[in-house]
């Protein structure tokens, strides 16, 4: 049975303007009627047991899973940083873990400008198997989000699967991120279409245990304008898929407005309507 969750990134006008925190985005994805929720690194306070504690006791008691936790990481760029990234990547993994979630969802990167392509894979496809090494000791699946960069085709990302090549080590797929799809956001490639944008998810479907579906602009009824939902879901219940779909709004209306649109249209594909 697919799940429905949010990622707090949604909400990140909210949180910028201080009027939403993780408490507030729980009990606000509870009344949406989300079943899960993913609680982004960059909005946690600390990471004091006593903090988390409360968190944990918070999902417990409005009945949330976390299916994810986020970190932002980037192996591409910056070669003299990724010592550093990998550490952010362990502290994300044991406070995730601690959270309850099964993966950590972490980010490849991109290719220095100027820079070599072959050199900035193999960099991440090293940091990619540390962080699976470490995933593997803690208790945590590190798993690898398309999101532009070195990551922008179905054919990218079953590269970085092979190379890593290690168990403790999977694939997020991402519906906004490939290249093909016209409208805001994600990678663009001179002559890719749809038809390379639905292969791509078609390509990672089979592979990921975990999925986000990005909401950009949603119609009255909450469809997205940029994204054929139906088609992506056939797709998901073509492979039986049985995980969480995480939904994040990345659009430029009212958060407050927006979401609830998005959330019910999704709950909708969600159930096969």
């Amino acid at each position: 049975m697919i799940r429905l969750s949010c990622l707090s990134l949604s909400f990140q006008n909210q949180f910028r303007a201080g009027k939403m925190d993780l408490p507030k985005f729980i009990t606000a994805a509870r009344a949406l009627g989300f079943d899960g929720v993913d609680l982004h690194m960059q909005h946690l306070k600390g990471f004091d047991r006593i903090y988390l504690k409360q968190l944990r006791r918070m999902l417990l008691d409005n009945g949330m899973s976390v299916p994810s936790f986020p970190v932002s990481t980037e192996f591409g760029l910056y070669p003299d940083r990724i010592g550093a990234e990998i550490e952010k990547c362990r502290v994300g993994m044991e406070t995730g873990l601690f959270l309850g979630a099964p993966l950590a969802r972490l980010f490849v990167g991109s290719t220095p400008k100027d820079g070599n392509p072959e050199e900035a894979f193999n960099r991440g496809v090293d940091a990619l198997r540390r962080c699976a090494e470490i995933g593997a000791e803690i208790g945590m699946v590190a798993a690898l989000q398309n999101h532009s960069g070195l990551t922008s085709t179905g054919d990218d990302m079953l590269r970085f699967h092979k190379a890593v090549n290690h168990p403790n080590f999977a694939l997020v797929l991402d519906t906004g991120h490939f290249t093909g799809r016209s409208g805001p956001n994600g990678p663009k490639r001179e002559g890719h279409t749809f038809t390379n944008y639905y292969r791509s998810l078609e390509q990672v479907a089979p592979l990921a245990p975990f999925v986000r579906v990005k909401s950009y602009e949603p119609d009255a009824q909450g469809s997205e304008a940029h994204i054929d939902y139906k088609r992506v879901f056939e797709i998901l219940h073509g492979v039986h898929y049985n995980g969480f779909c995480s939904m994040v709004y990345e659009g430029k209306e009212d958060e407050l407005t927006a979401i609830p649109r998005a959330a019910k249209f999704l709950r909708k594909m969600v159930r096969g309507d």
